[in-house]
């Protein structure tokens, strides 16, 4: 009974640790590699070696348990109440006086920018901007606190219970059952009109949509928190949106760093 126990608090652990789950961030690392321009390419090569941008997506992720990366926890997410206009919304961002991820991506940006920055640096603050962009995109990574994030509002989908942020996480891809690669080629369809908008989209854009979705997902939650498929075929699009203009968005930002 006692290891019983371990394997369910560890799973409750794993839970809290992820973000879009491995496959979600795979996808979104994916699609910005097919989006990437011969620069960034190089430069994203000069940094990761054998590896590509798809295999340290969940790095930052891998870390968060060590001690010495416990500090790195407050740049996954975005912790601020709802309801909020849009100038109220930024300038919250912009003075929180905590670390959030909006702060975490600015600052990585800026490292990779650096001439001065050191090599090991570098690759560091790439790994992490390869999946905070990812985070950035999940709507339940810019959410109330005192849910943490949506991890204590009880859900159920399809019979089974989960959590609101868990079930964005990964719960709504797991259905598709269909595995990280084909995702992400699945996914990656975008107009060459939309790239263009997308990638020209501040990151505070990126975080004020999820906001806004996130808002819609509590106020849904609240009203049923009885999920059946009909949620899966409405919300599945929502997903499929954010991993997309994540990937493109990501590609967008490496491929201004690396730009000549």
């Amino acid at each position: 009974m006692k290891n019983l126990l371990f394997v369910f608090i560890g799973a409750g652990l794993l839970c809290l640790l992820v973000s879009w789950g491995y496959d979600g961030h795979y996808a979104v690392a994916k699609i910005a590699e097919s989006h990437l321009t011969p620069e960034a390419q190089a430069g994203v090569k000069n940094l990761l070696g054998h590896k590509s941008m798809a295999d340290v997506a969940s790095y930052a992720d891998e870390i968060r348990s060590d001690p010495a990366y416990r500090s790195t926890g407050d740049f996954h997410f975005l912790n601020i109440q709802l309801g909020l206009s849009y100038e109220q919304f930024e300038a919250y961002v912009r003075n929180d006086p905590k670390p959030n991820i909006y702060k975490a991506l600015i600052g990585f940006t800026n490292e990779l920018r650096d001439a001065t920055t050191s090599k090991s640096k570098k690759e560091f603050a790439l790994e992490f901007i390869i999946h905070l962009v990812g985070d950035a995109h999940q709507p339940m990574h810019v959410s109330r606190a005192e849910d943490r994030g949506g991890n204590n509002t009880s859900v159920t989908f399809l019979n089974m219970g989960t959590n609101l942020h868990g079930l964005w996480d990964d719960g709504l891809l797991a259905k598709q059952k269909i595995n990280y690669h084909d995702l992400a080629a699945k996914y990656d369809d975008a107009t060459p009109q939309q790239i263009s908008k997308w990638q020209n989209d501040d990151i505070m854009i990126w975080l004020w949509e999820s906001y806004q979705i996130s808002s819609i997902l509590y106020k849904e939650a609240a009203e049923n928190s009885n999920f059946d498929e009909q949620y899966y075929q409405d919300h599945i699009p929502i997903v499929k949106s954010r991993i997309e203009k994540g990937g493109i968005r990501l590609a967008g930002l490496l491929n201004n760093v690396f730009k000549p």
